[in-house]
C-alpha cells in the first residue's frame, strides 16, 4: 500500500519515499500498520499499546519514543504534520492518504484475486474497528488483556438461524469400517470430500449429497488428511506424510495430476485451508521442537511463504486455522493441548491477532457460520466434545449439541457436515519389571477413562472418567468395584491425587459456565463420604494440588499456560513460593519432586525440603508431558524405542539407565501410574475409535 509519499512493504519492514529505501523495526512497522488500519479515525493510546506491545508492560513513554521513531522516518513535523497527528489527551490519528494498488484480475481461481477494497483500498479487515468485551484467562489462559479489538469485515451478522434442531437432526452418510476424516463441502455445497483410512491406504473420496453417489478420486499408500477443493471444484488440495516427510499436495482431478506445493522443509502440520479466492493457503509449522507451532500463510500466486504468528515458549501451539468466508480473517487455536482458545487474526498485515473468548479447553476444528461469524466450535467446554456456538461480537457460547463431533465444516447453504467419533480408553494393570507380558483390564466401560493413582497402601486406585456423562472422580478397589464421587453437577473435575493418610482425594474442579474467568479450585474430598471443601485458601486459579506429609499444599498456581509451585502452611493461609520456575507439569512421591518446563525437553529432580534440584537427562517435552509418571526409583514416560517406535521407557534416578518396554500408553491426558513399592504399573490405552461422517441439513422453511 501508500501511505502519503511512501510506499509500504511490509514484510521487509521498508519503506520507500522521495529519500530511497528506509528500514523500519519490527515494532515500528506495526504501530504505522494499527494507525493505517484505522481508516483516519483516532486511536487512543491505551489502544496502540494493547494492540503492539500486547505480552509487555509498557508506559506512555515508550510509546512516545516510537511514534516520534516513526515521524523521523516520514520526514513529518509533530507541529505540522502531514502525516500523524497528536490528539492531546486521546492518542494518534493517520492524517496522510492511504491508497492500495490493484495487484492482479478476478476470474478462475487460476489467477491471484485482490482482497475487496473499500474506497481508500484498505483490505477489508481493516474497515470497522469494533470494540469487544474483555475476558480474563481461565484454566491456564496466557493473556488479560483490558480491552480487544477486531478489524471485521462490513456486513450485517447472518440471519438467526436454529442450529440446534439442524444439528440434532444430523443423518450418518458414511460409516464404512474404515476410518473417514476431515470432511468438506465443496464450493457448490452439492458434494462432501473427506479420507478413508485404513491401515494399508488412505483414499481421498468426492461423496455427491444429492444422490449418494461416490468417487474415489486419490489412493495412497501414505497418509492424508485435509482435502480441500480449489474455488472452481477443478482441483484439490490435501496434506500428505511419506517415507520422503510431510507436504501438501495440488491435485488437479480431470488430469489426475499432481504437485508439491509445501515440501517437508516448512513443516507442514496435517490441517491447513485455503481462502476462498484460492490465492493463498494458510498452515500451521512447528520448525524447531523447542518452540510452538505457529501459522503462516503461502501466496500461490509467487509461491512466498510469510509468518502470520509468532507464539512465543509457554503460549502453546496455534493450529487449526480456518478463513473467514470473505478472507479477511483467520480462525485458529492457540495453547496447550487441553487448554486452547480460539484466537482470530487478520489475514492482512498488520495481522493483529486477539483472542475471541476466554473459554478453553480441548478442542478439535472450527467452521466459520458467516461472513462475521458466529463459529461452530467442535470442543468439551462443557464437560464433553460436542458442537458449540461463538458469537464473534459478544463472546458468549452456548451448546448445540452432536455429543462426539469433530471438525466441522458450513456449505454455501448451510449444511453442516462434520466427524462422529467415539472414544474409549481403559485402565491396564501389568507389573513393572516386564510391562506388558500380563495385563488386566481395570473397570471397563464405553467410554473415556485416564488420570490414574494409586492410593498410599496400593490397594485402591483413584481415575477420572466420563462414562456416567461428564467427567468424574471414581475410586476402585484392585479386584472389586469402582463407585464415583457424589459431587455437585456444574463441575469438572481434573488431577485427583490421593492425601498421604489414603483418607481424602485432592483435586481441582472447574465451573461450567459461560461466566469467564472459570473458576478452578482445589477441593479436600472425604473418600468414605464424599464430603468435600473447596480449599479457598489456594485461590481460583489452581491446576493441580497436592497435600504433603505435615499438612501443607502444594499447589500449581496458573500463569499463562505454565504453573508456579506455591506452598500453603497446613490449616492456614500463609503461602510462599518456591525458588523453582515456572513448570508445564510436575510429579511428587514422598519428599522428591521431578518438574519439567515448558517448551523445553528434559526434567530436572529436587529434594522438596531443601530444593536441591540436578537436570535429568530425559526425554520429556510438551509432546508427552502428560505421558510420564514418577515412582519410587524411577520416571516412567512414553517416548521412541531405537527403532523410532512408540514405546514405554523407564529411566532409573540412580544409574540414569532408559530401557524401553513395548506396552506404550495411548490415552489423552495423564497417561501412567506406579504403585507405591514401584512394582506395579498402570497404562492408559484406546481401543480404535470408531468415526463416521454425519450431515446436517438447514431446516427448510
Amino acid at each position: 500500500m501508500r501511505v502519503g509519499e511512501f510506499a509500504i512493504h511490509a514484510d521487509s519492514n521498508e519503506i520507500s519515499g522521495p529519500v530511497g529505501t528506509v528500514r523500519l523495526r519490527p515494532l515500528i512497522m506495526q504501530v504505522l500498520l494499527r494507525l493505517v488500519a484505522a481508516r483516519g479515525a483516532a486511536v487512543t493510546r491505551e489502544q496502540l499499546i494493547d494492540d503492539v506491545w500486547s505480552r509487555k508492560i509498557v508506559n506512555d513513554e515508550v510509546l512516545s519514543r516510537a511514534i516520534a521513531e516513526l515521524r523521523i522516518a516520514l520526514g513529518d513535523d509533530s507541529k505540522v504534520p502531514r502525516y500523524i497527528e497528536t490528539l492531546p489527551k486521546v492518542g494518534y490519528r493517520l492524517v496522510a492518504t492511504v491508497t492500495r494498488p490493484a495487484t492482479g484480475q478476478s476470474g478462475d481461481e487460476s489467477g491471484a484475486v485482490p482482497p475487496i477494497s473499500n474506497e481508500k483500498g484498505i483490505p477489508p479487515a481493516a474497515v470497522a474497528v469494533r470494540r469487544w468485551p474483555m475476558f480474563l484467562t481461565v484454566a491456564g489462559a496466557l493473556l488479560a488483556s483490558a480491552a480487544i479489538y477486531f478489524w471485521l469485515a462490513p456486513g450485517a451478522a447472518p440471519a438467526a438461524r436454529d442450529w440446534v434442531t439442524q444439528i440434532n437432526a444430523a443423518a450418518a452418510f458414511a460409516s464404512d469400517p474404515a476410518a473417514e476424516l476431515a470432511p468438506r463441502f465443496a464450493p457448490d455445497g452439492q458434494s462432501v470430500i473427506y479420507v478413508r483410512r485404513s491401515a494399508e491406504r488412505s483414499e481421498v473420496v468426492i461423496h455427491e449429497t444429492q444422490t449418494g453417489e461416490r468417487r474415489v478420486v486419490v489412493s495412497d499408500t501414505g497418509i492424508i488428511t485435509s482435502p480441500i477443493f480449489f474455488p472452481a471444484g477443478k482441483r484439490i488440495a490435501y496434506w500428505r506424510r511419506s517415507a520422503g516427510g510431510d507436504e501438501i499436495v495440488e491435485h488437479d482431478l480431470a488430469g489426475n495430476t499432481r504437485r508439491t506445493l509445501l515440501d517437508s522443509a516448512q513443516h507442514p502440520l496435517g490441517r491447513f485451508d485455503l481462502a476462498p479466492d484460492g490465492s493463498r493457503l494458510v498452515f500451521a509449522s512447528q520448525a524447531k521442537a523447542e518452540f510452538p507451532s505457529a501459522l503462516k500463510v503461502l501466496d500461490l500466486g509467487n509461491g512466498r511463504v510469510a509468518a502470520l504468528t509468532q507464539p512465543q515458549p509457554g503460549e502453546g501451539n496455534d493450529v487449526l486455522p480456518r478463513f473467514s468466508p470473505d478472507g479477511a480473517r483467520i480462525a485458529f487455536f492457540r495453547g496447550s493441548e487441553s487448554h486452547q482458545r480460539v484466537w482470530i487474526i487478520e489475514s492482512f498485515p498488520p495481522y493483529a491477532a486477539k483472542a475471541a473468548t476466554g473459554v478453553e479447553g480441548l478442542s478439535y476444528g472450527l467452521a466459520w457460520m458467516g461472513r462475521d461469524g458466529p463459529l461452530v466450535v467442535a470442543a468439551d467446554w462443557h464437560g464433553f466434545r460436542a458442537l458449540n456456538q461463538l458469537d464473534l461480537v459478544s463472546g458468549e457460547t452456548r451448546l448445540l449439541g452432536a455429543r462426539g463431533a469433530r471438525h466441522p465444516d458450513v456449505g454455501r447453504d448451510g449444511d453442516i457436515v462434520f466427524e462422529s467419533a467415539t472414544y474409549r480408553a481403559d485402565l491396564w494393570l501389568t507389573g513393572a519389571a516386564e510391562p506388558g507380558a500380563k495385563r488386566q483390564a481395570l473397570w471397563q466401560s464405553t467410554r473415556y477413562t485416564n488420570q490414574a493413582e494409586f492410593s498410599p497402601d496400593g490397594k485402591r486406585v483413584v481415575f477420572i472418567s466420563n462414562r456416567d456423562g461428564a467427567e468424574g472422580i471414581f475410586v476402585g478397589t484392585l479386584g472389586a468395584d469402582a463407585r464415583r464421587l457424589p459431587l455437585p453437577a456444574g463441575f469438572r473435575y481434573i488431577r485427583p491425587h490421593w492425601s498421604p493418610d489414603g483418607r481424602h482425594i485432592l483435586a481441582v474442579r472447574i465451573a461450567v459456565t459461560d461466566s469467564r474467568p472459570a473458576q478452578q479450585q482445589a477441593v479436600r474430598i472425604e473418600v468414605e463420604s464424599g464430603r468435600h471443601e473447596v480449599l479457598t485458601r489456594a485461590g481460583d486459579s489452581v491446576n493441580a494440588v497436592h497435600e504433603l506429609a505435615g499438612g501443607d499444599l502444594l499447589i500449581g498456581e496458573i500463569v499463562g499456560y505454565a504453573m508456579r509451585l506455591v506452598r500453603i502452611a497446613a490449616g492456614g493461609s500463609e503461602q510462599k513460593r518456591l525458588a523453582l520456575p515456572l513448570v508445564s507439569e510436575f510429579a511428587l512421591t514422598g519428599n522428591a519432586l521431578v518438574y519439567t518446563l515448558p517448551q523445553l525437553t528434559g526434567a530436572t529432580g529436587c529434594e522438596l525440603d531443601t530444593l536441591r534440584c540436578t537436570p535429568l537427562k530425559i526425554d520429556l517435552n510438551d509432546d508427552n508431558r502428560f505421558d510420564w509418571t514418577l515412582a519410587k526409583d524411577a520416571i516412567w514416560y512414553l517416548g521412541p524405542d531405537p527403532a523410532g517406535q512408540r514405546a514405554l521407557l523407564r529411566h532409573d534416578l540412580a544409574t540414569g539407565r532408559t530401557d524401553h518396554h513395548d506396552f506404550a500408553p495411548s490415552g489423552a491426558g495423564t497417561s501412567l501410574a506406579a504403585s507405591p513399592d514401584g512394582k506395579q504399573l498402570i497404562v492408559v490405552q484406546e481401543a480404535p475409535p470408531v468415526i463416521d461422517l454425519m450431515l446436517a441439513r438447514k431446516n427448510k422453511k
